[in-house]
């Protein structure tokens, strides 16, 4: 393996770890704020529920920051959940993947199809595992997000001496930008296409993204089964 190589690598692993400290950060910092904030609203909505004279509209605008207030955390647990820390060293990808699927589904009440061809490689490299692990959640993230609909299908095999892992739904479907050669994007509103093209990239595999407005979206990574 080329110093190149292994630079790309170790990139990946530490990339993973600043991800777990953002994680952390945002649980122990504006999390524990927003619970502190919502327990204060919370009380004082019955301190002023005994007064008289209080207008409506100020109990009412109280209930809605309440009501802001919890949409809020539930998002962020969610977010933070779906990018805590896999056992990617202890756990086969195959197990790992399937955490991932099930995870999805209770957080958002989605159904995911999962379909795992084998035989699937025994051992798997640790830089392999994390961007195709990475890739699968933001995949299942967008459908949530953009897509308008409540199922996908993961499907994950092997082919000619590659990890083949594909994310799919019927939902709005968009155009997708290019993702390589001169012209590949590098807009912000493409942020979450660019991390996965990129986490491919590092382990010297490929992403590809299949979509047009009203017929669904297709994700799909190759990377190398052995480094």
């Amino acid at each position: 393996m080329s110093d190149r190589d292994l630079a790309a690598r170790r990139l990946l692993a530490v990339t993973e770890e600043e991800l777990q400290r953002i994680v952390l950060d945002i649980h122990d910092g504006p999390v524990q704020n927003l619970f502190a904030a919502l327990s204060q609203l919370t009380l004082l909505r019955g301190q002023l529920s005994t007064t008289a004279d209080l207008p409506v509209e100020c109990s009412a605008a109280i209930t809605r920051v309440i009501g802001l207030i919890e949409v809020s955390l539930r998002d962020i647990r969610s977010l933070l959940g779906v990018f805590r820390a896999p056992a990617f060293v202890e756990n086969g990808l195959a197990e790992i993947i399937e955490d991932i699927v099930i995870q999805h589904e209770s957080f958002t009440s989605g159904m995911v199809t999962l379909e795992m061809n084998e035989p699937l490689p025994e051992t798997v490299s640790l830089p392999a595992k994390i961007a195709l692990c990475r890739i699968l959640q933001e995949s299942l993230s967008n459908v949530r997000r953009h897509a308008g609909v409540e199922t996908a299908a993961v499907k994950l095999w092997t082919e000619k001496g590659r990890l083949i892992l594909e994310v799919s739904d019927r939902g709005h479907g968009f155009q997708p930008p290019p993702l390589n050669g001169p012209q590949a994007t590098e807009r912000h509103e493409h942020i979450g296409l660019r991390g996965m093209r990129e986490r491919a990239a590092l382990v010297g595999g490929k992403l590809f993204v299949e979509s047009q407005p009203g017929t669904g979206t297709r994700i799909r990574v190759e990377v190398p089964m052995h480094e």
